[in-house]
C-alpha cells in the first residue's frame, strides 16, 4: 500500500468513528440548597433514565452563597433555593425566567438527650444554627424562637454554620449538645432526638426552582412530575404548599 492510499484509508477510518461515536451528553448545571445535597443525585440519575442524552451537575452549599455565585456569574441553568426570598433576589436583577415550588419541609430541634427543645432551653449547651443571616434554614429557626420569645435568652449560646448540612453535622460528632434543622436532615440519623417545631411560628419552608436557561426547563418540569415528588417524599420532604385560586 502507498503513502497517499494508507492516508486516505486513515481519513476514512477517522470519519467512520467520527459518525459512530456516540453524542456528547448535554450537562444541566444545577445549583441547589445544601438541604437537598442527598436527594439531588436519586432525582439526577432518575432524570437522566428518563431522558437519554442529559446529565446533570450539581453543586450544593447555602442557598444565599449559591444565589450571590449566580449573581456574580457563576455559570447555572437551574436554582433551587430553600426559600423564596433569593430567587426573588435574582429575578429582580433579571436573572432568571420562572421559578415553581417544588417541594416543603419542617423544622425540628435536634439533640443527643430526649426532649431537645426544653433541653437547649433549660440547660448550657451549645446550639448549631445556620446562619441567619445568609441562610434559609437559620432564618426560619430565628424567627420560630422569636415567636416563642427565646431568640435573646438562646442568642449567645448559638454557633452557626454556613448552611444547615454543617449545623447538622456539629450536633451529629458531638460538637454541640443541641441543633435546629430540617425535618429531611434529621431523619438520617435515627440515634438523634427529635422535637418538630411549629410550622405557625415560621414561614412556609417551600423549595424553589429557577430556570436560568433553556437548558434547565426540563429539568424544572421533572421536578415537578410523579416520579421525581415519589423520590422526594421518599427522603422526607413535603409536597408543594397547594397554590391559592
Amino acid at each position: 500500500m502507498t503513502f497517499r492510499r494508507f492516508k486516505s484509508a486513515l481519513f476514512a477510518f477517522a470519519a467512520v468513528l467520527t459518525v459512530v461515536s456516540p453524542a456528547r451528553a448535554e450537562s444541566v448545571r444545577v445549583l441547589v440548597a445544601a438541604s437537598m445535597s442527598e436527594v439531588i443525585g436519586t432525582l439526577a440519575d432518575d432524570y437522566a433514565a428518563r431522558s437519554p442524552g442529559s446529565e446533570i451537575q450539581a453543586v450544593h452549599a447555602g442557598s444565599g452563597v449559591l444565589a450571590r455565585q449566580i449573581q456574580q456569574g457563576v455559570p447555572a441553568d437551574l436554582y433551587i433555593s430553600a426559600n423564596t426570598a433569593w430567587v426573588t433576589w435574582l429575578t429582580d436583577q433579571d436573572l432568571g425566567t420562572q421559578s415553581r415550588t417544588i417541594a416543603s419541609n419542617a423544622l425540628v430541634w435536634i439533640g443527643t438527650e430526649p426532649n431537645p427543645a426544653l433541653a437547649a432551653r433549660t440547660g448550657s449547651g451549645r446550639i448549631a444554627l445556620a446562619d441567619p443571616e445568609a441562610v434559609p434554614a437559620g432564618q426560619y429557626a430565628r424567627q420560630s424562637l422569636i415567636h416563642s420569645g427565646d431568640w435573646s435568652d438562646l442568642e449567645g449560646r448559638l454557633i452557626l454554620a454556613t448552611n444547615v448540612r454543617d449545623a447538622l453535622g456539629w450536633v451529629v460528632r458531638g460538637h454541640a449538645p443541641h441543633g435546629i434543622v430540617y425535618a429531611t436532615d434529621a431523619i438520617e440519623y435515627p440515634d438523634l432526638q427529635v422535637d418538630r417545631i411549629d410550622s405557625r411560628s415560621h414561614d412556609p419552608i417551600t423549595y424553589e426552582a429557577l430556570v436560568l436557561t433553556p437548558r434547565g426547563a426540563g429539568f424544572a418540569e421533572y421536578l415537578l412530575s410523579d416520579a421525581a415528588q415519589e423520590i422526594l417524599s421518599s427522603y422526607g420532604f413535603l409536597p408543594p404548599p397547594p397554590t391559592s385560586e
